[in-house]
This record gives C-alpha cells, structure tokens and sequence, in this order.
C-alpha cells in the first residue's frame, strides 16, 4: 500500500480539485481514502493523487 505524502491542500493544487470537493468525495463515496496522520491530517498518497474522480 502507498504511503501519504501530501497534505490536502497539496492535492488540490496538483489536481486542479479544491480541498472541499477532496474533502465532500471522501465523505459521499469512500475514495480517495487517504491516511492519516498522527494529527489526523490527510495524507494522500502517489495513487491517490492519479486515481480517478468518482462518478455518481
């Protein structure tokens, strides 16, 4: 399994999705499933980061 590496924010900027859609796709189907840290930021992996967006 990857390893987090990138905070939200991060993740947004690279994908060109705002951390609240990250944040809404996470809550309404499961994916991403990111990590978290021991201060229970999300951590996204590389696959992550490539995965798809999800479909409704």
């Amino acid at each position: 399994m990857s390893t987090g590496r990138y905070r939200i924010q991060s993740v947004a900027e690279m994908t060109g999705v705002s951390a609240a859609t990250l944040r809404a796709w996470e809550r309404r189907y499961g994916l991403p499933a990111p990590r978290r840290s021991s201060s229970a930021y999300r951590l996204y992996s590389d696959r992550d980061v490539r995965a798809d967006p999800p479909r409704p």
